[in-house]
């Protein structure tokens, strides 16, 4: 029996709105030091490198420095830290993962990794695996919020999430990870790299394996432990030919193989299945050029790529699932001034796929994108963008959309004020297009309409961060499967909106701690909360430092209130983890990392597993020889 809706809560936008404003009173009166600066470079906000006082988006930034703090494996569990984003996973590692930006769901997330794009067209709602997404070749994420398809095309409703992997310094460097522990886990990096004033290149080999957990919940009698492998290749280089040509490439290749569960149909949970089963292929390659004109005032990159990627599963329901994507890609940014720069670029989009049982005659469609850009300083640190994009699908025609955005920011305060508003869409799916069974040809795409607004404080030289964010998305022609009619568009608007706080304090210099809160409030045309979106999360860490060489790493989270199908009400939890670091030289870190020390039995979808209380340990290896000899009299470094 399907348990009753819980009782509906007033809507608190004006709880929200006067929350927000309290927030940035109270920021904007604290006491600073003179002259603060908030001076680090994202590229993803505006397609090009900017300063992050200048932009008026929403953008989170996950570096080197935190991604060596946790010596975890996978993206995903870097990102659901992050304010506004969540992730729910089908089990134990290489299960089924779900990235969520503000509510909005891994169908609307746009996903990058040195510009190539990682979306499964095979799937029936095209979305990136991010289960197989290794994080050992990863020197950054930036992760851009809301609408954004007008510098990103279709996908791009929730957000944008950019990878970019190591990239090789002066000279000769080798970084290598090896680790293990809980559920006979191993994995290990090792990252090759050499870098000279005319160029650079680097190459990185990682991997996983594990025996897992039951994908099934345990508690309810499953005890199959469902393993999981993946090894994964990866490389990037540039040569710089002239002063006005730069030439580049990338590449990756991921095999996986991982063990499912199936499902009662007496239940209707996830239940044991020795023998389901599924692999995961991968290749991606991207390459172009970038050609700097009138004296470096117009550059033009030119790029194409090409993403093959299949899937095979085994068991019950054997099926295949291959797809390729090949794209060409035009950018040119003319800087007309400090205070004026332009934007113009252009896409051609080839996306194809096949699947054994229902695209088996194959599938494809063509997009061809134009759009542009303006990046304007009207006034001495104030600065607005503008632009509009046209997508031409060949299935269902053109769509058009725009983006605006706007940041002051005061630097005898170290205060930012921010705010941006766009509208984006999603092309319908391959699958949703053509299956023969539930597919529907004349499908419209998803429309979204999204704004936010915030404050960003420095405080004390930079050692205190403070930022407070309130963000609106409303979809329409939402794409919805209702068997056995199938996909169809359903009439209405689907809303979330809520607000995202975060601070980080450095105490002392060998104290940091950090914090953060996400409530996002859902609901779909029918008035019902969406499900696996948690209305309220907490995320707490303390950095500890108490010699040069050991390190304390904490972690907390706290979700509450998640609604899953039938609008079963999951358990709330506090995760707890941590992981103590020693350097015995400048070469050589050993480390143990604790997961769920508090022995948690949650889940984050109702009937699969998560995990129990385990311990990981390892080391990271540095070794760097000393750089060549400069090759001009007045260069310098990288």
């Amino acid at each position: 029996m399907i348990p009753p809706r819980p009782p509906q809560q007033p809507k608190p936008h004006c709880l929200h709105v006067l929350a927000l404003a309290c927030a940035t009173s109270a920021l904007a009166s604290l006491p600073v030091a003179a002259q603060q600066v908030l001076d680090d470079i994202v590229i993803t906000a505006n397609r090009t490198p900017i300063a992050i006082n200048k932009v008026g988006a929403s953008v989170e930034v996950i570096d080197s420095e935190e991604l060596e703090k946790h010596n975890q494996s996978f993206v995903k569990d870097y990102l659901d830290r992050l304010p506004g984003v969540t992730v729910s996973q089908n089990g134990p590692p290489g299960s089924v993962s779900n990235i969520q930006i503000r509510g909005a769901l891994g169908q609307y997330v746009k996903v990058l990794i040195d510009g190539i794009d990682l979306t499964d067209l095979a799937a029936p709602q095209a979305v990136t695996s991010f289960e197989h997404l290794l994080v050992g070749d990863i020197e950054r994420i930036e992760v851009l919020k809301g609408a954004q398809s007008t510098l990103y095309g279709s996908e791009a409703i929730g957000g944008v999430i950019s990878i970019t992997t190591k990239r090789a310094t002066r000279g000769a460097s080798v970084r290598a990870h090896l680790g293990g522990g809980a559920y006979n886990t191993k994995y290990g990096s090792a990252t090759v790299s050499y870098g000279t004033a005319k160029g650079d290149i680097s190459f990185t080999a990682q991997g996983v394996t594990s025996n897992g957990f039951s994908a099934a919940e345990e508690n309810t009698g499953n005890t199959e432990r469902d393993g999981y492998e993946n090894t994964t290749f990866s490389g990037r280089a540039q040569y710089q030919v002239s002063d006005a040509l730069r030439v580049f490439f990338a590449a990756r290749r991921t095999r996986a193989e991982v063990e499912l569960d199936g499902f009662s149909f007496t239940t209707f949970l996830p239940a044991d299945d020795p023998d389901d089963r599924s692999t995961f292929a991968l290749s991606a390659v991207r390459g172009g050029a970038e050609l700097k004109l009138f004296d470096g005032a117009f550059t033009n990159t030119f790029a194409v790529q090409r993403t093959t990627i299949g899937r095979d599963n085994f068991g019950n329901f054997p099926a295949t699932f291959d797809s390729t994507r090949t794209k060409y890609e035009y950018k040119g940014v003319a800087r007309f001034s400090p205070r004026i720069t332009a934007m113009v670029g252009a896409d051609r989009d080839e996306i194809e796929a096949t699947t054994s049982s229902s695209l088996t005659g194959g599938a494809d469609a063509n997009i061809n994108s134009f759009y542009g850009q303006l990046l304007l300083e009207p006034l001495t640190n104030f600065n607005v963008t503008a632009g509009a994009r046209r997508d031409d699908h060949s299935i269902f025609g053109t769509f058009d959309t725009y983006r605006f955005t706007a940041a002051y920011f005061i630097p005898e305060t170290g205060t930012k004020f921010r705010a941006s508003y766009g509208t984006a869409f999603r092309a319908p799916s391959l699958f949703e297009l053509f299956d023969p069974i539930y597919g529907d040809p004349t499908l419209n795409p998803e429309e979204s309409r999204g704004w936010d607004a915030g404050i960003d404080q420095s405080l004390w030289d930079g050692r205190v961060k403070l930022s407070a964010t309130y963000f609106d998305l409303d979809i329409d022609n939402l794409i919805q499967f209702v068997f056995p009619a199938g996909y169809s568009n359903v009439p209405g608007e689907t809303q979330r909106h809520g607000v995202e706080l975060s601070a980080r304090a450095q105490v002392t210099t060998w104290l940091t701690a950090t914090g953060a809160y996400t409530f996002t409030d859902t609901e779909d045309a029918f008035g019902n909360r969406l499900i696996r979106i948690p209305r309220h999360v907490y995320a707490f860490g303390l950095d500890i430092a108490p010699t040069d060489r050991l390190k304390i790493n904490t972690t907390a989270q706290i979700v509450r209130d998640t609604l899953d199908a039938g609008n079963f009400v999951l358990d709330d939890y506090v995760l707890l983890n941590a992981k103590v670091s020693y350097a015995i030289n400048d070469q050589l870190t050993v480390y143990v990392r604790g997961q769920n020390l508090l022995d948690q039995e949650y889940q984050v979808i109702r009937g699969y597993g998560t995990s129990d209380l385990a311990v990981y340990a390892g080391l990271t290896l540095k070794l760097d020889s000393p750089p060549p000899p400069l090759e001009a009299p007045g260069e310098t470094w990288k």
